[in-house]
């Protein structure tokens, strides 16, 4: 029987390597960061999430953002699968916002495994997502 392993990247940003659920955290960042249609050969990688920003900040709003990040997540990270998404105020001074994602890590995910799963979440700065580059990570 074969050995099943995680998988691994390279950090963007720094260059190191990246397993498991750090490399998962990576992509993800990835995702939301990039527009869809920018990524040569991968067209469908990204969110569209560049319409809501300077939007009000209104219900409607706020769940089209949920909505595109989730269904951009699900279809492109098969080890990432979102519980909640919670807005968080990181300067109340300037308005800056960010969202606390809550997750289920499958390691095994890409293979297609979903018996093993681990909770985890990790925080990310709106001002990370949608720039329209995926050198983005948290």
């Amino acid at each position: 029987m074969a050995e099943r392993t995680t998988r691994t990247g390279v950090d963007a940003r720094t260059g190191r390597i990246l397993r498991g659920r750090a490399h998962a955290e990576h992509c993800v960042a990835r995702i939301l960061a990039t527009r869809v249609g920018t990524r040569v050969m991968r067209l469908d990688l990204g969110a569209d999430l560049a319409p809501l920003r300077g939007e009000n900040l209104t219900a409607v709003n706020v769940l089209r953002a949920y909505a595109e990040m989730v269904t951009a997540v699900h279809s492109q990270e098969p080890a990432v699968r979102f519980c909640n998404i919670q807005p968080e105020l990181l300067d109340g001074r300037n308005g800056a916002i960010g969202f606390i994602f809550g997750y289920k890590f499958y390691p095994y995910g890409h293979l297609g495994d979903y018996s093993v799963e681990e909770d985890a979440d990790f925080r990310v700065p709106v001002t990370a997502l949608a720039r329209g580059t995926a050198a983005v990570s948290p």
